[in-house]
C-alpha cells in the first residue's frame, strides 16, 4: 500500500506584527482582500504552497506534501519577506498542524461493505455533503474517508505516523 501525502498544513508565528497592505504592496506574488481574509496570501511555487500572513504575525503553510518541503518554504518566505525589507523572523518552532494522506486501494469498495464492516463505530454517510463515508477513528479527531473508487482519505492527523496507522487499519477492516 502506497501512502500519498496530499496536504501538510502548519502553524507559526512570526516576532512582531506586520502591516498587511505593506506587505503585498512589496511581494509580487500576494493577493489581499480583506472583505475576504484579514490576512494576505502568497502563493509559492518552487515547492508549491500557500502562505498565509495575518497582521499580528499568525503565518501559516498549505499545499506542501514533506517537512522537508515545509522547511523549504519557510525558509524561501522569509528570504522573500527580508528582501521587502522587514525583518520578522520566526518565533519559535512552526507545528504541523493537520497532515491530509491517501491510499488507492486499486479496485472499487463496496458501500454496503463498508456500511457493515463499520456500522458500530460511527460511520456517516451524508452524499450531499460528500460522495463517501466518515469514519472518526476514535475520540482522536482524525477521520477516514472512504470512496467506493477505491480512495482512502485521512484528516485530521497531526503527523504522517497517525494519517498512516488510520489508513492502515481501516484498509485491514475492509473486505
Amino acid at each position: 500500500m502506497k501512502v500519498t501525502v496530499e496536504n501538510i498544513i502548519a502553524r507559526g508565528r512570526l516576532k512582531g506584527s506586520l502591516d498587511i497592505e505593506k506587505v503585498n504592496s512589496r511581494l509580487e506574488k500576494a493577493r489581499y482582500q480583506p472583505e475576504v481574509l484579514e490576512g494576505l496570501i502568497y502563493e509559492m511555487e518552487e515547492p508549491r504552497a500557500d502562505i498565509f500572513l495575518l497582521e499580528n504575525g499568525m503565518i501559516k503553510v498549505h499545499g506542501v506534501t514533506s517537512e522537508d518541503d515545509l522547511k523549504l518554504v519557510l525558509d524561501s518566505f522569509m528570504d522573500v519577506l527580508h528582501k521587502a525589507g522587514f525583518g520578522n523572523k520566526l518565533e519559535g518552532n512552526v507545528e504541523v498542524q493537520e497532515v491530509i494522506a491517501s491510499i488507492d486501494t486499486g479496485s472499487r469498495i463496496s458501500p454496503k461493505a463498508v456500511f457493515d464492516e463499520f456500522k458500530d463505530d460511527g460511520i456517516h454517510y451524508d452524499p450531499t455533503e460528500l460522495p463517501g463515508f466518515q469514519l472518526p477513528v476514535g475520540n482522536t479527531g482524525i477521520h477516514v474517508l472512504i470512496f467506493p473508487s477505491g480512495k482512502i482519505v485521512t484528516t485530521g492527523a497531526s503527523n504522517l505516523m497517525d494519517a498512516v496507522s488510520s489508513l492502515d487499519m481501516v484498509r485491514g477492516r475492509i473486505p
